[in-house]
């Protein structure tokens, strides 16, 4: 194993802010495993180069200003957002749901921008940056289902295979069945897998032929599936394929 190394621990140290959203100096010990002289350390050098930010009044110190700026600037630089970003518009004018799009790196869906219907009292929301497992996500589904049997068979059998909900899929055979399923019909259905009452529906984006992300409609299930599933489909797929067309254009 590779000795951790100074930027190691000032990233973890970083990381850990994040998750907990605001943290004390003892939190981020226990959270690190750190002595205080090194958490302190480091968090000098992330305070003077405005990447954390202290509370004056709690202590407690959380993500500054210039994490923000590295996102959007990665944002600005990511194409598939420039060519996704007016057809998610009409998607979710057209559903009246949540559009999400997605990239995929180190076998997880990694969600890259989000469009909310504001009019609508239910809306889903996935945290712009989370990461969702491929075999509980429509999204995920969808990019497998594309990739060769045997990428997805050694995928599923390394997985760490958690039961968020009762409609999580563990077996090897009800996983592959359902990549067989969403092969031929076009586009992935993720039926409360990955969170309970959530559904999604799916589709990935090509470039050249090479696919380089997906998109996907998530409300609740009541809303997604029964007599408008087919047509909410059929919407998701057209986007995608709209999108896809543009990233080949460029």
């Amino acid at each position: 194993m590779a000795q951790e190394t100074s930027l190691d621990k000032a990233l973890n140290v970083l990381e850990a802010i994040a998750q907990a959203g605001d943290s004390r100096l003892t939190a981020l010990v226990d959270a690190t495993g750190y002595p205080p002289a090194t958490i302190h350390r480091i968090l000098a050098a992330l305070t003077r180069r405005r990447y954390v930010r202290q509370d004056p009044a709690t202590r407690k110190y959380t993500l500054g200003l210039k994490c923000l700026d590295i996102s959007s600037r990665l944002k600005d630089n990511l194409e598939i957002i420039t060519a996704a970003k007016p057809v998610m518009r009409k998607l979710m004018e057209a559903t009246g749901e949540t559009v999400n799009l997605v990239n995929f790196e180190n076998m997880e869906a990694v969600y890259i921008d989000q469009i909310s219907n504001t009019k609508s009292l239910l809306r889903m929301f996935t945290r712009v940056g989370a990461r969702v497992p491929l075999h509980s996500s429509g999204v995920g589904k969808a990019f497998l289902a594309m990739r060769p049997r045997k990428e997805a068979v050694e995928y599923f059998r390394s997985a760490q295979k958690v039961r968020y909900t009762q409609n999580s899929l563990m077996r090897e055979d009800e996983f592959f069945q359902d990549l067989e399923e969403t092969r031929a019909r076009g586009y992935a259905i993720d039926r409360e897998e990955f969170e309970e009452g959530v559904g999604c529906i799916a589709a990935v984006i090509a470039q050249n032929g090479e696919v380089v992300g997906a998109m996907s409609i998530s409300g609740p299930s009541s809303r997604l599936f029964g007599a408008n599933t087919a047509e909410l489909a059929a919407e998701v797929v057209r986007s995608a394929d709209a999108i896809s067309q543009r990233l080949s254009e460029r």
